[in-house]
């Protein structure tokens, strides 16, 4: 070989070797440095006999492109990059071009030509940890979880430095995440609530009807008082099939409203819900079914079946689309209610918006009601629009604000001697803050605001709330 195509090919082989000083990607994030380096081999010593066999010209061709792709590969520009690579690599294959294609492919989503590059090269030296842990990072991407735990177990039998050991135990977590097959939560509350209409009743006792007055018992007319609010809720998600396909939801809440004096409001609801999730890449569909029990003053009040399916679309990371079918059969237990039992219908559609990568979301909700109860006075139909903001500050605090404007027209008239259908309008404000504080615990603020306008006088009625609770969560 003369001395200038010697000088050439030292030229690209030092090039080649800029990889042994440049961290991969898996390493990079880690700021740590590899286990092992990608050393001369059979791969290598094959490229070098194809560089005798080219002329000068052809040797400086090759060097001026792969110029060309590290400047790209280093600059993060790896679709460009790709493809220079992949043409050098027709030419001639050193183990530094198939781990530059491997990792190029892998970050534009090339998975099974990364995959395969690196498999090459582990074929050729099993002792390439550096290589193996890209390999491994590549199966986790793609849901090889399997083949991902196996390939940082041989690394970790090797007895990488710390660095890299913490690097595989955090991948080794991800996985063990990410196949779990049971996740679940609970959470449970205590606080105390102020309210200035206890009953939901008229501000007047007196109210004008017909040639007469209409005189509100004492009891339904605007009360105040304090209560004790408990709630507690969990759920438990089962995935049955594959990661993130079929899945099985159970949930469970409890609520409970007693107040300090008017004991005869007292109010406790207990649900239990379960249902299969069908888990898409952009798109979850939920069918969730369940059974609310209900009592009243101590008394128990009634029971609901109930079907509640809903789908969302993401069609981005900005935007979804949600819509909702609720399914309600009502029974009531006493007699004298016996007129309230009904069948209740719900449609709904919410379009989201989410911003700073979800610290910040908006949603804005329309949708129908209609109540078909055993007596027209207690049946009604009706449409609502609503308006709500979330965020999250970086101090673990949440905030919550929703808007709720409705209008429901009812079948019969409210009472006897009243000449027209009651129609109601209902103005609604909800504002939460909470404060999350030593890992599982919560303390929250609530304000809640009615105000309920009625062509029939006895229904008018404001109503305002605060409460305070401190709870756990797990």
């Amino acid at each position: 070989m003369s001395t200038k195509l010697a000088l050439s090919c030292r030229a690209i082989l030092f090039i080649l070797i800029i990889f042994l000083t440049a961290p991969c990607a898996f390493a990079a994030e880690a700021e740590i440095q590899p286990t092992g380096e990608i050393e001369s081999s059979e791969a290598n010593d094959e490229a070098i006999e194809k560089l005798r066999r080219m002329t000068p010209e052809e040797i400086k061709a090759l060097d001026k492109k792969l110029a060309e792709a590290l400047i790209l590969y280093y600059d993060r520009n790896f679709a460009r990059a790709l493809p220079i690579f992949k043409e050098i690599a027709g030419r001639v294959e050193t183990m530094d071009i198939m781990f530059w294609i491997g990792t190029s492919a892998m970050e534009i989503g090339k998975t099974e030509l990364a995959i395969q590059k690196f498999q090459k090269m582990l074929s050729i030296d099993p002792k390439l940890h550096r290589v193996r842990l890209e390999l491994a990072t590549t199966y986790f991407k793609t849901g090889r979880y399997k083949e991902a735990r196996r390939e940082l177990e041989i690394v970790q039998a090797a007895v990488p430095p710390p660095g890299v050991q913490k690097n595989i135990d955090n991948l080794l977590a991800a996985i063990e995440e990410r196949t779990k097959k049971v996740f679940w939560n609970a959470r449970a509350s205590q606080g105390v609530l102020w309210d200035d209409n206890v009953s939901a009743g008229p501000d007047e006792r007196n109210i004008e009807w017909g040639a007469g007055t209409l005189e509100v018992a004492k009891e339904s007319a605007k009360l105040r008082d304090e209560a004790s609010v408990t709630t507690a809720m969990g759920n438990i998600l089962y995935d049955i099939g594959e990661k993130n396909k079929l899945m099985w939801n159970t949930a469970a809440s409890f609520y409970n409203l007693a107040y300090f004096q008017q004991t005869k409001f007292n109010y406790m609801a207990v649900d239990i819900t379960t249902g299969p999730w069908w888990v898409g890449r952009r798109a979850i569909l939920k069918v969730p079914f369940g059974y609310t029990e209900a009592e009243y003053a101590s008394d128990r009040l009634s029971h609901t079946y109930h079907m509640d399916p809903n789908y969302e679309y993401h069609f981005n990371q900005y935007f979804s689309l949600k819509g909702l079918y609720s399914y309600g059969d009502t029974a009531y237990y006493p007699r004298g209610n016996s007129g309230l039992n009904n069948i209740r219908h719900r449609f709904e559609l919410t379009p989201s918006i989410y911003l700073a990568d979800r610290k910040h979301i908006l949603s804005a909700t329309t949708g129908y009601e209609n109540s078909n109860a055993d007596a027209d006075k207690d049946s009604y139909h009706g449409i609502y629009h609503a308006l709500s903001y979330f965020t999250r500050f970086p101090t673990n605090t949440e905030f919550f604000l929703r808007y709720q404007w409705t209008r429901k027209k009812y079948d019969g008239k409210a009472l006897p001697g009243y000449n027209w259908d009651r129609v109601d309008q209902r103005d609604g404000f909800i504002a939460v803050l909470s404060q999350e504080f030593l890992e599982n615990f919560f303390a929250s603020f609530a304000f809640n605001y009615t105000d309920n306008s009625s062509n029939c006088e006895l229904y008018d009625f404001d109503r305002i709330t605060y409460t305070i609770n401190v709870g756990c969560k797990f």
